[in-house]
């Protein structure tokens, strides 16, 4: 019996410390809405950026939700993207202090569609280790509700739509 709870106990704590806690006072409240955590990553938006979209004659296009993120990534969420940095043989200077990624949203409701316009993995610091433009499309349709990513992205959207003045 001593044995098998010393097992569970030695696996819990090699389990603790695979994992790096972001402190939650780390990111500004007033700026930033946390939406939900995974296992891997917590999810977060800028509520203070948070607009609708302005089409080329200057209105406000209250179909297109423009909106940055924070995503803070635990060691694992960091290993696997230093994982598929290093398949792709992409660069890896400064990797080696990854905390997340921020991503700017442009969310079409007509269409149905997320367009991640800018992704970008952070430091420690916030600051840019690389970045890419017109990183990727998302249908909302072809997610599930128990999705992840749909969970977050119905946050957003519930969140403009409650705001929509101060927007």
């Amino acid at each position: 019996m001593r044995k098998k709870l010393g097992a569970a106990l030695l696996l819990c704590g090699f389990l603790l410390m695979g994992t790096r806690p972001v402190a939650a006072e780390e990111i500004p409240k007033h700026i930033y809405e946390w939406v939900q955590s995974t296992a891997r990553q917590g999810y977060y938006f800028n509520k203070e950026q948070i607009q609708y979209a302005v089409d080329a004659h200057g209105y406000i296009d209250l179909t297109k939700i423009v909106v940055p993120t924070l995503r803070i990534y635990d060691d694992i969420q960091i290993q696997d993207v230093v994982s598929k940095r290093r398949w792709r043989m992409l660069p890896l200077d400064g990797y080696s202090d990854l905390s997340g990624a921020a991503e700017y949203l442009m969310i079409d409701l007509s269409a149905g569609v997320v367009h991640i316009t800018v992704h970008e993995d952070l430091d420690s610091a916030w600051g840019t280790l690389s970045r890419e433009e017109n990183a990727k499309e998302i249908k909302l349709s072809a997610l599930s509700d128990k999705d992840v990513e749909k969970k977050f992205f119905d946050a957003i959207i519930h969140y403009a739509a409650a705001n929509q003045d101060a927007l």
